[in-house]
């Protein structure tokens, strides 16, 4: 029997990591695409397409009385719809946050009154 030496797999070349996705970011994407292996079909698409997918099977089933395997299409159709869900709700959050990072505070529209102006308009208000 003879053995492989697995160092070699180890090490990179020139010392840095052949691993590069590390460095981009691991968040959610709606155009991720999934390999779904349900109950007797593989799916590969988008969260939305694979539960698209899965609806139509589970109305088939159903056309063909079986409610047993329909149940299952709906709960696979309902964990993609959930994952895109989340794709949406993220998606939302990144850019309310991106929005209030942009938005120049109100102090650098409007510059601060002088005091001698505060004290005008008090008085023309109260005076009205």
């Amino acid at each position: 029997m003879r053995h492989t030496n697995n160092n070699n797999a180890r090490r990179s070349r020139g010392g840095k990591n052949r691993n590069q996705s590390s460095n981009r970011s691991q968040g959610n994407n709606k155009s991720q695409v999934f390999d779904s292996n349900g109950p007797d079909v593989r799916i590969r698409g988008t969260a939305q397409q694979v539960a698209d997918k899965y609806m139509a099977l589970a109305k088939d089933a159903l056309t063909s009385d079986n409610s047993v395997l329909a149940e299952n299409y709906y709960q696979h159709a309902e964990h993609y719809q959930r994952l895109l869900n989340s794709f949406v709700e993220s998606e939302e959050r990144y850019k309310q946050s991106r929005e209030e990072d942009l938005a120049l505070p109100e102090t650098i529209l409007k510059p601060a009154n002088s005091a001698s102006e505060d004290a005008a308009e008090t008085q023309e208000l109260q005076s009205a």
